[in-house]
């Protein structure tokens, strides 16, 4: 009987020591969070040098996928682009019934003085669709400098010229933007832009601004066709790689070539998808983070204080003391989600600030699948992650096709 009091009384403390672990934890992401908001401060503010003259000629390369929120003016932001030198706009499609088409063009009738050259991609080309769509507009881009952005990606008048003069004015070979998330109406919606402007954006400018480490981001991205062909291989290196984007910042920042961080951010656009559109694009994320970099995911967790607050909470077995301090915990990330997303955007409504709570909650489940899985379901395949999120297809290989684009 004393032999069992002894364990009881043992786990009973083991238990207590690990609730106030995790609070502890808790309490340095919370700091951690804060500084990340300062880098944000600091990186947004910052006014970099940009060449004002002898702008390159650009190729901006839209791949469509689907009809995204508010395609129509996320398209038009690049066709009202303020640029002293040649643009021109080609929008890739791989079917020819796609609905996004109809809305492209659209806005090119209206926009009759902006070039604009619809290509057919082919996507055998490799397990990564958005890649054989990439391929298929860079290989029909007549300028040298391309700039890509996703379909739910939208623009200021002036962002082309200032990222272009940017990347001239550093002489730097790749160019990304901060990612801002905006247009909430919808409870999925609200989670998706709460992490993308209240966690994404902050832990790119601390990785910048903390350790000079620059997070390439496919939302928006500025290089160099000639020199993507001729050092890195060329679009057709990442085909079978879902995070083509980071892997291919990472080759060029082993080749010693300067990859640059605009503090001029891009708005990915979602309005109205459900819950469970955040989950599986987060499930995703999660499985590629595990493959790219592991300590990475181990951090995932250590920052995210409200699901620490939460185990704490469990461990304890709903301790008194334990509880009221987690809560606070969790009111004060609350608090600082918001001032994170007032740095970079318009204050999120009040009806939807309660989901940041719920969204970091919602990723620890995700993050403990993630340990065990690595398997996803994307359009429709069965697909397995590899090292750097490698794609294998589980129902056997895939016919591999060259670069054929088709003008139409």
């Amino acid at each position: 009987m004393v032999r069992q009091l002894m364990l009881a009384w043992t786990a009973s403390t083991l238990l207590t020591y690990l609730a106030w672990g995790f609070l502890a934890v808790a309490v340095i992401a919370l700091l951690l969070f804060a500084v990340g908001i300062l880098a944000t401060w600091r990186h947004t503010r910052r006014k970099p040098a940009r060449a004002t003259e002898g702008l390159p000629p650009v190729s901006m390369v839209k791949p469509l996928k689907g009809l995204e929120d508010e395609l129509e003016h996320n398209l038009e932001s690049f066709f009202l682009q303020d640029y002293p030198a040649p643009f021109e706009i080609v929008i890739a499609t791989s079917d020819p019934d796609d609905e996004a088409l109809v809305v492209a063009r659209a806005v090119a009738a209206r926009h009759p003085e902006v070039p604009v050259r619809f290509v057919r991609s082919d996507e055998s080309f490799g397990l990564n669709p958005k890649v054989a769509n990439l391929v298929a507009a860079v290989a029909a881009a007549r300028h040298d400098l391309v700039h890509q952005s996703d379909g739910n990606v939208r623009v200021p008048p002036d962002y082309l010229r200032k990222i272009v003069g940017e990347l001239v004015a550093a002489e730097a070979s790749v160019l990304t933007s901060v990612v801002v998330g905006v247009g909430e109406r919808s409870w999925g919606a609200a989670m998706e832009n709460i992490q993308l402007s209240g966690f994404i954006a902050p832990a790119m400018c601390l990785a910048l601004e903390a350790a000079n480490i620059t997070c390439v981001c496919g939302k928006s991205m500025l290089l160099r066709k000639s020199e993507l062909d001729r050092d890195l291989g060329g679009l057709a290196s990442v085909r079978d790689v879902l995070c083509e984007d980071f892997v291919l910042g990472e080759r060029y920042k082993a080749l010693g070539k300067r990859v640059l961080l605009s503090p001029t951010p891009v708005h990915n656009v979602n309005v109205s998808c459900g819950p469970e559109r955040f989950f599986g694009r987060h499930s995703r994320w999660l499985k590629m983070r595990i493959t790219l970099h592991l300590p990475g995911f181990v951090a995932d967790l250590g920052s995210n204080p409200v699901a620490l607050a939460a185990l704490a909470i469990l461990a304890s077995g709903f301790d008194v003391a334990i509880s009221i301090t987690a809560l606070v915990v969790v009111l004060t990330k609350a608090v600082l989600d918001h001032v994170a997303i007032r740095l970079v955007r318009a204050p999120i409504a009040w009806r939807y600030a309660w989901l940041g709570t719920v969204k970091d909650l919602a990723l620890f489940p995700l993050w403990v699948n993630a340990i065990f899985s690595r398997t996803v379901v994307w359009r429709g395949r069965r697909l397995r992650f590899g090292k750097n999120t490698q794609l294998v297809p589980i129902d056997g290989p895939t016919a591999v096709a060259d670069v054929a684009p088709r003008t139409r």
